[in-house]
């Protein structure tokens, strides 16, 4: 497989059966870890410590910016295209002096929070996901949502306000059908 924006035997681990575009970006591949099964689609970047798990995809166009935080997407989860997750922010309410542009020791501002993303975690197109994000196993969230650190309940869908969930998904359905799926893997 070959990439033009990084070297691909770079990566900190790459799992078996794995599809990365010929235009995906990933900054410091040596922080990044990435499951077996896994497709990441054209025109994303992704920077610092990211860990994928399996049989995860995440659509054309994502950014995944951990900057000195971490961003952990757990298995079977799904990020849609355009999507933006965050760890680090500039804080817009307090003097922020934060720009990449000026050393460590002179930058105030910064709003630098891990995110954990679940096993099942569905992200719709053109979301963005702010720093201290804990999504837990199941959760769903519309297109074009905003999703910031508050709680958020298992298998349920939010919509573009994330304040409460409008539908509660089948765990029961899901699980049974990616237990059919994981058989068939084995069958064949």
């Amino acid at each position: 497989m070959e990439n033009i924006f990084f070297d691909l035997n770079k990566l900190k681990h790459c799992g078996k059966n794995v599809i990365i575009g010929k235009t995906v970006r990933i900054r410091n591949p040596e922080l990044v870890e990435i499951g077996d099964n896994v497709i990441i689609d054209d025109f994303s970047y992704i920077s610092g410590v990211v860990k994928i798990g399996n049989s995860c995809h995440i659509g054309s166009s994502c950014t995944i910016q951990a900057g000195t935080a971490s961003v952990i997407m757990g298995d079977y989860s799904g990020i849609s295209a355009g999507v933006r997750v965050f760890a680090v922010s500039s804080d817009y309410i307090s003097p922020s002096f934060d720009l990449p542009t000026i050393p460590y020791s002179f930058r105030a501002g910064s709003i630098i929070d891990k995110i954990h993303i679940a096993k099942h975690v569905l992200i719709g197109s053109n979301s963005v996901v702010l720093p201290g994000v804990n999504l837990p196993e199941g959760v769903a969230f519309a297109a074009q949502s905003t999703i910031s650190k508050r709680k958020y309940l298992s298998w349920r869908l939010y919509g573009d306000k994330c304040r409460k969930p409008i539908y509660t998904r089948n765990k029961e359905t899901y699980l049974n059908k990616l237990n059919d799926y994981c058989k068939s893997l084995i069958k064949n």
